[in-house]
């Protein structure tokens, strides 16, 4: 009873190591989550399996093989030229918030994958003289999910790493090779002349060449409208700080310290104006020793608005922390005048949260809170 289980598990282990499933939830693994490709996969797998093994031995008798494996091969070409057509990231956003999305993609290639090939074959010949068939299919998906699941952890490690674009192009031109492999393997040779061959080959090819031009000017486009709707969202929170900034000191007039050299709400305000007028800002680290702050002259609880507003917008800045960033700089100034000291800040929001919450709870709260709203 147990040995049918076993047998059957390592039989498809050792059949798929490498094989085109195996590449098939490493591929997919780049674009989606580890639970939504585990799903898919087991999901794909035990449709198949399951139609296997309840057709036993019979499967060739109801359609010719050949015709499965010619028909999986047209399917992974459309997969292919598909993927490269929807290369609206909008459009794969809105498709990958639904949950089930993901997971019933990657079930259809996987089980297209399987149709004909030699696991289903295997699982096939299993159940036919198996006296328990349900464990043969559970040993033929547990093996299938196992070495799928290696190729999904190597995949997922290379989506942390490899842009979208470019995983998008590499998914396509995988779903393409083991299409044509498909079909130069089962198609008849009467179809496989030199110019039937050579003809298919430069249509496919101009029609996959004029896809990956197109995906790509999307994608520029849409970096490019990105990187302008993030710059602007962080000139209007730094257009909003500097109203408070300027609005800060309690005297009418001017003190002995304001100017840009040793006054550093002073320095703020430049900094903010030189952005705004795309201009270099001038580097506070370095100074902040010489640079002189009376909290006694400040409006602390615009300079505490001024400060929540600030690290909030930090979420709208260029990925990536920069310590002499504009707000980075505007920020250790409102933090002088509200706590006396700067906070250090490394891009990490929770540990730099803590270090607010040791100063003042309330305001920890605060920026919480717009955090959540914005």
């Amino acid at each position: 009873m147990l040995q049918e289980f076993v047998t059957s598990c390592f039989l498809i282990v050792a059949a798929e190591m490498g094989d085109k499933s195996q590449i098939l939830a490493m591929t997919f693994a780049t674009r989606y989550s580890i639970r939504q490709v585990m799903l898919g996969v087991f999901l794909g797998i035990l449709l198949n399996h399951g139609a296997a093994v309840a057709l036993g031995s019979s499967l060739s008798l109801i359609v010719s093989l050949d015709k499965v494996r010619i028909a999986s091969g047209v399917l992974f070409v459309l997969f292919a030229l598909l993927t490269l057509a929807k290369a609206d990231d909008d459009e794969l956003e809105s498709a990958e918030s639904n949950r089930y999305g993901p997971v019933l993609t990657v079930a259809m290639a996987v089980f297209i994958s399987e149709l004909g090939d030699k696991t289903q074959l295997a699982t096939i010949t299993l159940a036919g003289g198996a006296q328990y068939p349900l464990l043969v299919l559970a040993g033929t998906v547990s093996g299938m999910v196992m070495t799928s699941a290696i190729g999904i952890l190597i995949g997922s490690r290379m989506g942390e790493r490899v842009p979208e674009f470019a995983m998008r192009v590499v998914s396509a031109l995988v779903f393409l090779l083991f299409g044509l492999s498909a079909l130069y393997q089962n198609l008849p040779q009467a179809w496989l002349s030199l110019p039937n061959v050579f003809s298919a080959s430069a249509v496919l090819s101009a029609v996959t060449l004029l896809l990956i031009w197109r995906a790509w000017k999307i994608h520029k486009s849409q970096a490019t409208t990105t990187y302008k709707a993030r710059a602007e969202r962080l000139r209007q929170h730094l257009s909003g700080i500097k109203a408070l900034v300027d609005d800060l000191c309690l005297k009418n007039e001017r003190c002995p310290h304001c100017d840009s050299a040793h006054c550093m709400l002073e320095t703020a305000r430049e900094n903010i104006e030189a952005f705004l007028n795309k201009k270099s800002v001038v580097p506070l680290s370095d100074r902040l020793g010489q640079l002189q702050i009376d909290r006694r002259k400040f409006d602390l609880g615009k300079a505490r608005e001024a400060l929540c507003r600030t690290v909030v917008a930090c979420q709208h800045c260029d990925p990536g922390h920069r310590d002499t960033c504009v707000l980075n700089e505007t920020r250790k100034v409102l933090e002088k005048i509200c706590f006396d000291r700067v906070l250090p800040y490394t891009g990490n929001m929770e540990a730099y949260l803590a270090e607010v919450e040791r100063e003042s709870p309330v305001l920890a709260g605060k920026i919480r809170t717009m955090l959540n709203t914005h």
